[in-house]
């Protein structure tokens, strides 16, 4: 098994034990977009007491749960890192919060088919992807919301992310990754984010 097989695996787990979920992070941005690498697979899970112990005793023994618990600053969630050791990659679980915008995207994910490990997951929407990747604000989560509203930009409820970067304080953000996009500047040599379609 390599690690997008162990990403399935995951899945197939969770799902079998009816664990809400949604997959994130790369593997949720390569679903709508241009598809890169990546060292881990990130999940949101709403876990109840004993299921994250039932997910790695379903998963088997190729499968390691650290004990620590790390905390995550931007949605203040708690996250567990299991290792699938045959390739050392990390899949992560992060528990799902009372942070606002966290509920939205839990509530509003889709189920789409993921090229990547080649079987249906649950995701966030493509305009839950941009404003998470623009709330983590890191390099590669920037080039990651570039590049979902490079593909997508027609699709989007422009509404909800101008929502939710504004309660964030990302709106800004958003507008210069708009602006640096060829397929919307020349659109309209004054392109406005707020006015997309």
């Amino acid at each position: 098994m390599n690690s997008l097989q162990a990403t399935a695996a995951v899945v197939e787990a969770l799902e079998g034990l009816a664990i809400p979920y949604m997959l994130v992070g790369a593997f949720s941005s390569n679903a709508y977009a241009i598809p890169r690498t990546t060292n881990d697979a990130d999940f949101v899970v709403n876990l109840a007491s004993g299921d994250l112990r039932k997910i790695v005793d379903r998963l088997g023994t190729d499968f390691r749960l650290d004990p620590q618990m790390r905390f995550e600053t931007i949605t203040h969630s708690v996250r567990n890192v299991v290792t699938y050791l045959p390739t050392r990659f990390e899949i992560e679980f992060f528990r799902l919060t009372d942070d606002s915008h966290h509920q939205s995207r839990f509530a509003r994910r889709v189920r789409k088919l993921i090229g990547d490990i080649n079987r249906e997951a649950w995701i966030p929407t493509g305009e839950d992807v941009v404003i998470q990747k623009l709330r983590w604000g890191r390099r590669k989560d920037l080039d990651d919301a570039q590049n979902v509203l490079a593909v997508c930009w027609k699709r989007l409820d422009w509404d909800y992310i101008h929502l939710w970067t504004t309660a964030h304080g990302t709106l800004e953000l958003l507008n210069q990754l708009c602006r640096e996009l060829p397929n919307l500047s020349s659109l309209d040599s004054e392109f406005d984010p707020s006015q997309s379609p």
